[in-house]
Order: structure tokens, then sequence, then C-alpha cells
């Protein structure tokens, strides 16, 4: 028997455990081979030889630590165990209202595993997390095989007050630095009090965890709950309001006392902004006696003994000062937006059980979805599966009858399934703030605006990519860039393209937007909208209509509200450093409007025109967007119909003169009887008679638009 010092992982199996080759030898341990693991349990698992191993440590997962009551850092036996075939096993989920196919199929996933009795193990069904317990096994410990016979008990094995979450901490991806922090801080002091009992001190009594919905937060205090084989007891802000008298104290009250009943233990109020907001905000009465309460439960809760206080919110600003205080929740964890590789981590984990295609590169779409969070980030495989399910089987699914498993084995999920999802999983945070999917992931796909698009490069995308490069030559990499224009020459679908080319994310607001005629509104409404790109970035911020946001401050009607808001714009922006990623574009039609302050350098230092399109771009932007629908319009026609109109246009212009087009083939198709109406150059001449602006001459030779009797092709010909 050898002792060996416990590490977590997340990258081995169920029921495995990792040590090195040089202790595998002296212990005359084999790979692959069974052995006894006794900590505070004795359990069985299967050996795994590593080179990434040190000497004296044993990597398990969170199961295996579980099942073997150890936690990282203790010190666990390992012995060579001659475990035979189970003969018959029972199978009991550790939670209410599990269906009894499910716990079937979590059963079935388990494959061939060592089990020992009272071992408890994972399963990922239908996106859900089953918890199984083996509550009965002969032999009392062996390897789980195809034919072994297997009972399924739904009703739910749990000791009395026993409430264990089954979320570990290798189930959360992208947070590797919290949860040290969490361990650090939360685990140490449930697992070892009497570290602090030597050290004269005591262990922190409460934590608030924080940052935007979605992260992790709740997966967090979850972990830390089953990391400590804590009983874990959740109750919801807004759940404890009452309308009787003295209700919502009460339950406060309660839970507390169960906790204390049931150490250890883990109390999480999740939202907890909802019961502890400042009591200068002019709280009703009924939230600051709750306040109150939780107040009075956390400084009489001196001998609680084992038991954590767990808060989390999205609005820190909001939580009452004297929450803050020594003795209450004296620890603040900032959870935030996870970055690429930790995106990749979380694809990782909600991806696992998914038959993604053989060539498919998480990495590509951790790149791809910058600003997401887990919650994003498991709605996008979610999503994604339900693309790949639609195309895949079609009509099939509207049928009662189970797809048999040769039909399921032709799933395939395939990477344009996620690009089909991107569309519904918008980030949270986002979800108001972008602008309609326009499909231009490329500068070179938007037509015309050569001089702009390379002017973008120059002074955004380039200092995006290589932002050390410029910071090195002591170059400002957040200098923005202003674009100014007629409306509808396609400011903001380049400022879209450029943030794609960057890869970073595209946070659009319209500056009347955050206008508002209340007094302070417009300016906390701007805080809200760089804290909300802090927490994705890197991002790029894009303001519309800046004009509206940063007028010129000329002392007319209006102008002290129209000065803060300047002031408290000028204030953020200069706030800035090459450490934020976050990086400014704007677009105005009217530059001559925007207060001068911010055409500046490290604001926008760059104002790039963009003009009209030239008449020698219409045709390539006319195949660029309906391209299918024209190919029956030959080169001549092409050159005849471009040739009357003027010399310039907008993309505007020319997406409306498309629209128009398209709805006079759909009239003069159900005109005709056909079953279905194709874009011809009859139909493009009837739009450009009804768009004058557009049309350099001839008006009067065009036919008329509700023609649509007179078959004579040479009756639409521009002469």
């Amino acid at each position: 028997m050898m002792e060996f010092t416990c590490q977590a992982t997340a990258e081995l199996g169920e029921n495995k455990i990792a040590i090195c080759y040089e202790d595998s030898a002296q212990g005359r341990f084999h790979a692959g081979s069974p052995v006894m693991l006794s900590g505070s349990k004795k359990t069985v698992a299967q050996l795994v030889i590593s080179d990434e191993v040190e000497s004296g440590h044993m990597l398990m997962g969170a199961t295996m630590r579980i099942n073997a009551d150890v936690a990282e850092g203790e010190v666990v036996s390992l012995a060579p165990v001659d475990a035979q075939v189970i003969q018959k096993i029972r199978f009991q989920p550790l939670a209410h209202g599990i269906d009894e196919g499910d716990l079937e199929r979590a059963v079935k996933l388990l494959g061939e595993v060592y089990v020992s009795k009272g071992d408890r193990f994972v399963a990922t069904v239908n996106g859900e997390q089953i918890e199984v317990c083996a509550s009965a096994i002969k032999p009392a410990h062996g390897w789980l095989v195809p034919n072994t016979r297997i009972v399924i008990k739904p009703t739910p094995v749990r000791r009395k007050g026993e409430n264990i979450p089954s979320v570990s901490f290798e189930d959360i991806g992208g947070l590797d630095e919290t949860i040290e922090e969490v361990k650090e801080i939360a685990i140490v002091p449930l697992v070892h009090p009497e570290v602090y009992q030597k050290a004269g001190q005591d262990p922190p009594k409460g934590i608030l965890l924080y940052g935007p919905p979605g992260v992790g937060k709740t997966l967090l205090a979850k972990a830390l709950a089953r990391e400590a084989q804590c009983n874990f007891i959740s109750i919801n802000g807004p759940e404890l309001f009452s309308a009787n008298y003295g209700e919502s104290e009460k339950k406060l009250r309660e839970v507390f006392a169960q906790a204390k009943k049931e150490a250890p233990s883990v109390i999480y109020i999740d939202e907890i902004d909802a019961i502890s907001g400042s009591r200068k905000d002019g709280k009703g009465q009924l939230e600051k006696r709750i306040l109150t309460q939780l107040l009075t439960e956390l400084d009489g809760f001196e001998d609680r003994g084992q038991v954590l206080v767990v808060g989390s919110t999205n609005m820190m600003d909001s939580i009452d000062g004297a929450l803050l205080r020594a003795g209450r929740f004296d620890r603040r964890i900032h959870v935030p937006y996870p970055d690429i590789s930790g995106r990749e981590q979380i694809l990782t984990i909600h991806s696992s059980s998914m038959p993604l295609e053989a060539e498919f590169a998480l990495e590509d779409w951790a790149r791809k979805t910058n600003g997401f969070t887990g919650a994003d980030l498991a709605n996008l495989c979610r999503h994604a599966a339900v693309v790949a399910m639609r195309r895949v089987f079609g009509e099939r699914l509207k049928q009662q009858e189970p797809l048999s498993d040769e039909e399921l084995s032709e799933l395939e999920i395939l990477d344009e399934d996620f690009s089909g999802a991107m569309v519904r999983a918008t980030p949270y945070q986002l979800e108001n703030r972008r602008p309609a999917n326009m499909g231009y992931h490329d500068m070179d796909q938007v037509i015309g605006h050569e001089q702009a698009k390379q002017e973008l490069r120059e002074h955004l995308v380039l200092p995006i990519l290589h932002k050390e490069k410029f910071a090195a030559m002591g170059l400002n990499c957040n200098g923005g860039v202003i674009l100014h224009g007629p409306p509808g020459t396609g400011k903001t679908m380049l400022g879209k393209a450029a943030a794609s080319l960057s890869e970073v994310q595209f946070m659009a607001v319209s500056g009347p937007e955050l206008l508002s005629k209340w007094v302070g509104e417009s300016e906390r409404a701007v805080r809200e909208l760089f804290q909300a790109a802090q927490e994705a970035a890197p991002v790029v911020i894009f303001f519309d209509e800046f004009d509206a946001l940063g007028r010129q401050r000329d002392g007319g009607e209006g102008s002290s509200h129209s000065n803060s808001v300047v002031a408290q714009l000028l204030s953020i922006m200069d706030g800035l450093g090459n450490n934020e990623d976050i990086y400014l574009m704007a677009s105005t039609n009217q530059i001559e409007l925007v207060d001068r302050a911010f055409l500046r350098p490290g604001r926008f230092e760059r104002a790039i025109h963009v003009g009209p399109l030239p008449k020698n771009s219409f045709k390539r932007f006319f195949e660029n967007e309906v391209k299918e629908c024209l190919s029956s319009i030959t080169e001549d026609q092409w050159t005849v119909l471009i040739n009357r109109m003027v010399d310039e246009a907008t993309g505007a212009d020319l997406f409306g003169l498309i629209n128009t087009a398209k709805r006079y083939a759909v009239s003069r198709s159900i005109e005709h009887g056909e079953s279905d109406a194709s874009l011809e150059e009859r139909d493009m001449i009837a739009a450009l008679a009804s768009s004058p602006h557009l049309f350099a001459g001839y008006a009067n030779e065009l036919p008329e638009p509700n023609d649509w009797n007179d078959d004579d092709d040479d009756d639409w010909v521009i002469p």
C-alpha cells in the first residue's frame, strides 16, 4: 500500500485515477488494472499511468474524490485489488423527479467501469446531469460489464438532510483562476476548520459572487458544496417576499436554522440584490425588514460551525454597504466573462456528448464567440443540435414513431449547424445592442468604399489584431474612428465587417436611445454601456447617429443636459488605456454637428468619409446581393440598365431598388398564374421607373410597371 496526495483534474473519466510511472513501478501497479482507493471511504478505480503526474501525487476527478471521500490536498492510500465481474447491481437516483427512462440511459452511459457499493456516478442525459448511486451490489466491488444484471429503482437514495449537488468544478470551464480563489477562500474553512482554530482566526462567514448573468455563479456555489461534501440550501432573493407580515423574516430564520442543523452546509442566496439593495434607494418597508433580518442572522450566527453563506448578484452597485462589512460578506469574488481559452473549455464540456464532424474545430468557435458567457455557449450548442436535427431528419421529426438506431447514426453536427445557430444564440448582454445579421463577415464582401476600408484596416483592425506591436511603439491602440457621410452609404455595415475582421464582439447602440429627459439618466446609461463593454471585452462599441449624443456644446436650449452627457462620455473615453480592450467607432450624417472635443487624439482620432457608390460598382453590388435571381440577365442588358442609372447611389438606394424589383416579379407571377416568381430585367426596369432619383433620364420612355399583360419582351428594353 502506498500513500499519495490528492490532486483534482477534469481530464480523467468517471472511475479512473492517475499516478506517475515511477510510483507505479515501485508499487507494482499496472496500467488499466483495478486498484483499491482508501480515503475516508474505500472504492475501486481503474489505474492510468501518466508522465504529467508528479511523484507522490494522484490525479482524480470529482466523482472519485466523492466516492473515496477525500478532498484535494488530502492523503489517500492505494493498493492492488482483485476485482471480479459484478453479477447484480442496483442503481438509484440521488434526486426526486428523475424519469426512469432517463435513469436507464444514464446507467447505460457508464459503460464498463469498476464499481463499489455506495459509489456515485454522474451522466449527462438530454443536456441534464443525472447522479446515480450503486445502492446494492454483488460482490461488494467489482467490474460492471454488459452481462451484469442491472436493476433500476427510481426511488432516490439519500441520507436524511443530505442535499449535495452533482455539479463539480471540473464541469465548469473558463474560470480556472476564479475556481482557485473559491477553493482557497471557501473549501479550506469547510474541510479544515481546525487550521483556522489553530491559527486563532475566524473563517470567512460569507462570500459574495458578482458578475454578469450566465457566467457560472450558481454553478460555482454548487461545485464548492460538492467539493466540500456540504448540504446545499438554495434560496432566491425574490422568493422571500411574502404579502403576510413577518413571513419573509420567518423564512430567512428557518433557512439559517436548517443549515446549522444539517451542517456542514452552504446557504446560497441568488439575486441577493433583490433583498439587500441600498436602503438609500427608496426601498419599501418589506425590503428593509428582510435586509435587517439578514444582517441579524449573519451577526448572530457566531456558533454556526461549518456553515458558509454565499450570495450572488449581477448588480454589485446595488448592494447595501452594511452587507459588505467584515464578518458578513467579507470576501467578494468577481466572476468574469470567459476568455478565448475558457470559451474553448466550455464548448468542449457542452459538446462532449454531441456527434461532431471529424474536422470540427472548437477553437474556431471559441474565437467567434467573444462576449459569450458559459450559459450563452451552452445555448449555442443546444441550438446547433436542433439545427442539425432539422437538417438531417426534416419532416421525420413530426412523425410519432421513434427513430431507429440506424437513423440516429446519420446525425452528425457540422460547422454550418453552429453558423445557423448563431442567429438565435444571441448573447444576453448584447441581445439589444447587436445589429441585424447582414451576412458580412469579411470586409472584402463589402462592395466599393475601397479608401474607407483601407483606412479602417490601418486605424482599427491592425491596432486590435497587433496590439502589442502598436503599444511597443508608444501608439494608442484605443483611438477610435468616426465614419461620416450621407444616410444609407453603409457606415454600420462597414463597422460590423471591421469588427468581424478584428475577431472582436460588436456592440451597436444608437445615440438617441441613450438620451433621457430625466436628469442623470443619460449619464448613467453611458456608464452602464461602457461597463457592459468592459465585461464583454475585447469589443467594438459602435455609436450610430453620434451627432445626437456628442452634439456641439453651443449653449443653446437644453445645453446644460447635453453638456453633461458630452462631459461624461469624454471622461470615460479618456479613461480607456491600452489595457482596456474597448475600441470605439461612431457614425454620423452630419459630422459638423459633433463636438470638436471628440475629434482629438485618444478619442476619435480618424474621421473616415463613406460616400455613395460609383456606377462602376453597381453591377458587382447586384451580383453580390441577388446573383441567383439575376442569372437570366445578359451582359448587354446589364450594360444598358446600368448606363441609364445615376452616376452615384447609396447602398440603401440599391437595396431598395432590388426589393422593389422583387415585388414586381411576385406581382407579375401572380397575374400570370406562375407557380414561382423569378427576377428578370423587366422587373429591374419597372423598379427604376418608380425610382426616378436613380434614373438618369428617359423616364417617359419606360413601360408602365403594372402593364403585365403584354408578353412582348421588346417593350421592356430601355431605349
